[in-house]
């Protein structure tokens, strides 16, 4: 039985109802929260933060308003989220998760009008206590999905609600990972700015983009950045590399074939540094099982893709891409370190890069990568500004906003001293 039988055969078995308990009794249980208010034009607006085990009946709404949204998030679909929970929960929001849901009541119709999953979120020197909208390494982007029909009203009908006293929720509400061009966060900004609740924008910077040269506005849209001194080393190397064995580039798009590169995948990166080091994701058997789910689910609506270097029949370099042609995301990727010499990483990104520009449909690229990565930036041109962007609840809640940021900066701040002087004093830790 190949991998693709076997994820057939496990998803249609009965599910473990005793088992899904059982772990949803391990984690901090939050309670539901609601909150209402009528607007003007006598349409009821409600509030729920509900617990993350709703999500099953919440999925039609979810999966609508993604498709009307003023700007999308694939990692706030119910595809990913889906997979996500309760797999992660420990690990994404062990302070408890929410489903926060605005909907809106004409009549008889009721509709959702914005969602994001939040949490409760810890940190700083001293501790101080957030609302914040999910955002995790392994999904960099806390982009909300408003409804671009009442885009306005739904973003300062979210901030009203948000500070009724009586939901007990932190004074601050923070959305980390912002994408500074999209229109979502000018709409959060505008609507705090009528509501008079300050506002403000902390841990910025850029990360490396790809955008299609006929929607560039700011970033060069030359494709690579890759100097030709650079490209003239990959076409050596490559030829090198193929005096060794044939080299073949591949992508894998329907389900079978997709679940198949995936298991590679793992082996692949298992046989790395971060296999050698506990650190591969299948090492992690949750996150495993969130990544193999969120491949399994978004391949059935054409979002994801596996891009393999293949030598010999053996896959040497693989890169999961996230996904559609308008908005594409480059999330895993794995290399044989035996061939690091030839530098098939690189190789097989710099041929991604050339095929996704060369598709009609493309648009951009985040490489949802860190500042200054080091790959990432030598490959691709462009750049996102990225932000998060910090609210006060209410009036009263500025003085907490203020402390707020000053012990989250203060966290980065000794932290980033921290580790560099560990890698001064043991400089290879990290491997």
């Amino acid at each position: 039985m190949d991998v693709f039988e076997q994820v057939i055969s496990q998803a249609s078995r009965k599910p473990n109802t005793l088992g899904r308990v059982v772990e949803r009794r391990r984690h901090k249980r939050v309670p539901t929260l609601r909150s209402s208010r009528s607007s003007i034009t006598s349409h009821l607006w409600e509030l729920e933060l509900v617990p993350a085990f709703a999500l099953t009946r919440l999925t039609p709404e979810i999966d609508e308003l993604a498709k009307r949204s003023v700007d999308r998030n694939i990692f706030f679909g119910s595809q990913i989220l889906l997979s996500a929970w309760p797999r992660l929960t420990s690990l994404m929001a062990p302070n408890g998760v929410w489903m926060l849901c605005l909907w809106e009541t004409t009549g008889e119709q009721r509709e959702l009008r914005l969602f994001m999953p939040v949490r409760r979120q810890i940190t700083g020197l001293p501790r101080r206590e957030s609302l914040q909208a999910l955002s995790h390494h392994v999904m960099p982007l806390g982009t909300p999905l408003i409804c671009k029909d009442c885009a306005e009203e739904a973003a300062e009908t979210l901030l009203r609600l948000l500070g009724d006293p009586a939901l007990g929720l932190p004074p601050v509400l923070e959305f980390p990972h912002l994408r500074q061009s999209e229109s979502s966060i000018q709409l959060i900004k505008s609507a705090a700015d009528r509501l008079g609740l300050k506002h403000l924008e902390n841990s910025e910077h850029k990360r490396a983009a790809l955008v299609a040269p006929s929607v560039d506005k700011a970033g060069s849209g030359n494709g690579t950045a890759l100097r030709k001194k650079r490209l003239r080393e990959l076409a050596r190397q490559k030829r090198k590399l193929q005096e060794i064995g044939p080299i073949v580039f591949e992508v894998a798009e329907d389900q079978e074939a997709v679940l198949d590169a995936f298991e590679n995948f793992l082996t692949l990166e298992l046989k790395g540094w971060k296999g050698r080091y506990g650190t591969a994701l299948y090492n992690q058997k949750k996150m495993t099982s969130f990544s193999r789910q969120t491949v399994a689910n978004l391949v059935t609506i054409d979002g994801c893709q596996i891009y393999s270097m293949k030598q010999g029949g053996k896959t040497i370099a693989s890169l999961i891409m996230l996904g559609h042609d308008d908005d594409l995301f480059p999330w895993k990727m794995a290399f044989d370190e035996k061939l690091s010499t030839y530098s098939p990483g690189m190789q097989l990104m710099h041929h991604t890069t050339n095929t996704v520009l060369g598709r009609s449909t493309f648009k951009q690229a985040d490489s949802l990568a860190v500042a200054d990565h080091w790959m990432m930036n030598r490959v691709w041109p462009d750049r996102i500004s990225i932000s998060d962007l910090a609210i006060a609840l209410s009036s009263n809640a500025e003085p907490a906003l203020e402390r707020y940021i000053d012990s989250k900066l203060r966290y980065v701040k000794i932290r980033a001293f921290i580790k560099n002087l560990i890698t001064r004093l043991i400089p290879n830790w990290q491997k």
